[in-house]
């Protein structure tokens, strides 16, 4: 039997931790290759509304990774609450959060109700900014409401402007 020395074994023990690393940073960039190769489809209206609700998620994901954000889906089968895409962004030392509504729909608008929901959660979670995101349109009651409060509203039109 060998007896390994100090040594050996803090060498190896380097050796592992690198290649945990590379597997880590491996699948960083895969998944960073993907999300961008969904926002280089060519997308209209038509295919936005053709997608599941989960790749629609993915997609604005996507989008919001791309604009500097660092998103986290929300984990949670079944209901979450209200909050499918949970963010951060660092800018200047400053810390900015934000959560983030996925409404992908045929030929719905989105409500008021949807609105104030997103409110209440923005400072029960105590985020600086709600988004919401729909694949159709918004009520006019909608962006009555969204004045002076800090909630972005990104109708089909905007995100396919967003997007290309």
């Amino acid at each position: 039997m060998h007896n390994y020395t100090t040594d050996e074994i803090h060498a190896f023990a380097i050796l592992l931790f690198f290649f945990f690393y590379f597997l880590w940073k491996s699948k960083q960039f895969f998944t960073a290759f993907g999300d961008k190769s969904l926002l280089k489809r060519n997308w209209s209206m038509k295919r936005l509304k053709k997608l599941s609700w989960e790749d629609f998620e993915l997609l604005c994901m996507a989008l919001f990774a791309q604009k500097g954000w660092k998103v986290k889906g929300n984990e949670k089968k079944g209901a979450d609450g209200g909050v499918d895409i949970w963010m951060q962004k660092r800018s200047l030392g400053k810390r900015t959060s934000a959560i983030v509504q996925c409404k992908r729909y045929d030929d719905a608008l989105v409500t008021i109700k949807v609105i104030r929901e997103m409110y209440g959660l923005m400072h029960e979670h105590n985020v600086d900014v709600a988004y919401i995101v729909t694949s159709n349109r918004f009520t006019k009651e909608c962006y009555k409401f969204i004045e002076e409060k800090n909630i972005v509203l990104i109708d089909g039109e905007k995100l396919l402007q967003l997007i290309n």
